[in-house]
């Protein structure tokens, strides 16, 4: 009676040993595949698999079962007698008997799941052929996305401007009440005749020169509408070298770039930018001459930075401006961006890497600072290969 039940049980049954021969299958097994029990005898278990099952059973199914002695609802293919498919779900589990080991598989037919799954990918298609004929979805589509790039730039704008704010209350209650403080000081001696007091006095207004002159360059790239036209950027780095070599009546620059691209720009403010980093690597310089090299990559990126699980990708050009000078600590990499904020108390005055952040920003770009002391200082800057209105 038991044995009844199983040759005509539900499912189809087989047995196979690691060489593949299978011994043990019940009526069921042969029914569904159309043979009879002697054409089954002795046959090697790969001879009832189609092409595409019998690479996944040398490749995931039989590995699986030896790794893990089991593998359960595994769908794949059988080949009739006939060379039709037969899709099954099946389950396996590695046993042994008189010290050998062998494969038990026990599985049913799912003849409709290819069916389902066919309509399924039918109506997936549909429904996104929908999609994408439907023109008043997709303007709704653009319309939120440029809504959403506005808003981004949007709330840019307002935590620049709050930090701006934050800096510029930094200088009028240090930076420029220092300097009238040591001039009101030293004007009430120069009635003594002494030559110190007036080199101080012309320090301190030297000093307080610079500071306004800051502010002024701080404000007109605040104020002051970009100009965006195709720039040469090997030009613009050629021309903030030899400003700087006028200016200080010297060669203390040794530049060093490939060639650079072309990109979408404000050639007056990227000169700016340039001439800044230019300067600090001369003034920070540890031998005769600064050593500045400047590579560009192009690259992709996400122009969303303030609203979160957005993604836009545009053209951005990596600009590296490496000098081999004294460095600084990669701590103070943040700070050294503020307005009249300095690391060195001899050289400088905190103007330039932050009118550089403000020309970085101006064109929806990025700056950063990497450095190693007594090593080098990377300043990288990620500009847009093109403007586009936000």
């Amino acid at each position: 009676m038991l044995n009844e039940f199983f040759e005509n049980a539900p499912c189809g049954y087989f047995s196979f040993f690691d060489d593949g021969k299978i011994f043990v299958f019940n009526e069921t097994f042969c029914k569904l595949l159309g043979y009879d029990k002697e054409a089954l005898k002795d046959r090697n278990v790969e001879s009832i698999f189609t092409l595409s099952t019998r690479i996944f059973y040398q490749t995931h199914f039989f590995p699986l079962v030896k790794m893990q002695g089991h593998a359960e609802e595994i769908f794949l293919s059988l080949l009739t007698n006939k060379g039709q498919h037969l899709p099954v779900l099946l389950n396996a589990k590695r046993e042994e008997h008189g010290g050998k080991l062998f494969t038990s598989c026990a599985f049913i037919t799912v003849p409709n799941r290819k069916k389902f799954e066919d309509e399924l990918v039918a109506a997936k298609n549909v429904a996104e052929k929908a999609l994408q004929e439907n023109s008043e979805l997709l303007k709704a589509k653009a319309d939120l996305q440029q809504h959403t790039e506005r808003l981004d730039a949007q709330i840019q704008l307002v935590n620049k401007q709050n930090s701006e704010l934050k800096q510029l209350n930094h200088v009028v209650t240090h930076s420029l009440k220092e300097p009238l403080r040591k001039i009101l000081i030293y004007s009430e001696r120069i009635n003594d005749k002494a030559q110190p007091n007036i080199l101080k006095l012309a320090r301190a207004t030297k000093q307080m020169r610079v500071v306004v002159t800051g502010l002024q360059q701080y404000v007109w790239l605040d104020n002051t509408p970009s100009h965006f036209t195709h720039i040469d950027l090997n030009d613009l780095a050629e021309k903030a070298a030899a400003q700087l070599r006028q200016e200080l009546n010297a060669d203390l620059l040794n530049l060093h770039m490939v060639k650079l691209p072309s990109l979408e720009a404000d050639a007056e403010q990227i000169q700016l930018l340039l001439y800044h980093i230019l300067s600090n690597a001369i003034k920070f310089k540890k031998d005769e001459k600064a050593e500045v090299t400047i590579t560009a990559t192009a690259l992709k990126q996400n122009i969303f930075r303030s609203v979160e699980h957005k993604y836009k990708y545009e053209d951005f050009i990596k600009l590296e401006i490496t000098d081999k000078g004294i460095g600084f600590d990669p701590a103070f990499k943040e700070y050294i961006f503020d307005l009249f904020r300095k690391l060195h108390d001899t050289e400088g005055h905190g103007l330039g890497l932050a009118l550089s952040k403000k020309v970085a920003t101006n064109h929806f770009g990025l700056i950063e600072a990497d450095s190693r002391i007594n090593e080098y200082t990377r300043i990288t800057v990620l500009l847009p290969l093109f403007q586009t209105t936000r």
